[in-house]
């Protein structure tokens, strides 16, 4: 696709934007009678007033991605952070390093005395690194613990596994949790996006540099969305360094039935690999704003607190430079369907133990959870196939309590099979 048809596109989608920001900057924030309050603020007085038994929660889980009818987009007022708050947050936008800081200070409250958390930026040559954040017991050995691995979903990071951080590691003191910035995410480096045959090289061989610098023999790995693509590709590439893979919420195993029907407009700037999140690298000082119809929704179960912080974070990692999210667009189509599914091409030749966990409203299909689960047995490996009530595709923050009771039972399983690394065998 020519760069001229590009730019047409872009400024079209642009004009949109410009149309959406004047019609809705007079009256964005929630409450209504509080249109200059900040995300915080306004979950605050939200959470003061009370409920009537009609009233609905802002909180919504999410469905496939095939976007919202121009007409929808340009009448709604989907976004409720306040112009004022959002131009304030432009001037840090690129501060990703003091928001996720800030996001992670959360823990010194939240862990238990017996734990202690890391930043770790680890070299996986080039000049590239990867980010991490740690999680161990302070008195166990590095080398005498087993490692838990948690890779984030498209466009997402680290931070995003926040509710989880507490709730896995205080029940667990023979477990290190490692969740990193896939390369090109986060804080992550963000290199140069040239074509999509960098996959396996991008996500699959800098995941194992890392565990070759961090001094892990084998860990339990776990991916969510399209994570678990790459975490496929990896567990199939160096089968020795995986014990057990634990797919959450997987994309592009199968084909959903029916496909789902995007509006027209998505699909030319899809398969111009113009990404979502330049919608709000270029909204200026609207981004915030933007950004803030879908943090109000996605953390609206949490505390005022948490949802500011991650709302500043998710502002922040949308908006830093584009560069591993352009893989999408040659892996999925609208409406995350996968143009070559990966069951049976890649998934029935895994050589470890899986564990398949949906959310019992989950929009990607749980046929290919199952079809694996029965595939992988025939073939002798333990497989499981799990539902977490309550929840859809983001399962683990939808219903993070039970998510996370769920993970300590599989890791408690795990170390009954596996056992424990001695001293000196990590």
């Amino acid at each position: 696709m020519s760069s001229n048809h590009n730019l047409r596109l872009m400024t079209m989608i642009t004009e949109r934007l410009s149309t959406l920001f004047q019609s809705i900057s007079s009256n964005t924030a929630i409450p209504p009678s509080a249109a200059t309050t900040s995300l915080k603020q306004a979950a605050q007085a939200t959470t003061k007033q009370p409920k009537s038994t009609t009233e609905k929660s802002q909180y919504k889980r999410s469905s496939a991605p095939t976007a919202l009818p121009l007409a929808k987009i340009l009448t709604t007022k989907l976004f409720p952070l306040s112009t004022t708050q959002s131009f304030k947050d432009f001037q840090s936008r690129h501060d990703l390093e003091t928001s996720q800081t800030n996001l992670l200070s959360l823990l010194k409250d939240t862990l238990p005395s017996s734990k202690e958390y890391q930043v770790i930026k680890t070299e996986i040559g080039e000049g590239r690194i990867l980010n991490e954040v740690m999680i161990k017991p302070k008195d166990v050995p590095y080398d005498q613990l087993n490692h838990f691995v948690m890779i984030h979903g498209y466009g997402a990071g680290l931070g995003f596994y926040l509710k989880n951080f507490e709730g896995i590691t205080s029940a667990n003191d023979n477990w290190c949790l490692h969740s990193l910035d896939s390369l090109g995410y986060g804080l992550s480096s963000r290199p140069d996006f040239v074509n999509a045959d960098e996959f396996d090289e991008w996500f699959v061989d800098s995941l194992e540099t890392w565990r070759q610098e961090r001094g892990i023999k084998d860990m339990y790995l776990c991916c969510h969305s399209m994570g678990a693509i790459g975490g496929t590709q990896y567990a199939l590439k160096y089968s020795d360094s995986v014990k057990k893979l634990m797919f959450v919420s997987p994309a592009a195993i199968v084909k959903p039935t029916p496909e789902p029907v995007s509006p027209w407009w998505l699909h030319p700037l899809w398969e111009a690999n113009i990404s979502p999140f330049a919608l709000i690298r270029n909204a200026g000082p609207w981004g915030s704003m933007v950004t803030s119809g879908w943090t109000n929704r996605r953390f609206a179960k949490l505390s005022s607190r948490e949802q500011e912080l991650l709302h500043c974070y998710a502002y922040r990692v949308f908006n830093a430079k584009g560069s591993g999210e352009y893989f999408m667009s040659s892996i999925l189509s609208p409406g995350a369907v996968p143009k070559n599914p990966i069951l049976y091409s890649h998934v029935a030749n895994l050589k470890c133990d899986t564990v398949w966990v949906y959310g019992d409203e989950d929009w990607m299909p749980k046929e290919g959870g199952l079809t694996a689960v029965e595939i992988l047995r025939n073939k002798g490996f333990d497989a499981e196939y799990k539902e977490v009530s309550d929840s859809g595709h983001h399962l683990y923050l939808d219903n993070y309590k039970e998510f996370n009771q769920l993970v300590n039972l599989e890791l408690k399983e795990f170390d009954s099979k596996f056992g424990v690394p001695a001293a000196g065998k990590s």
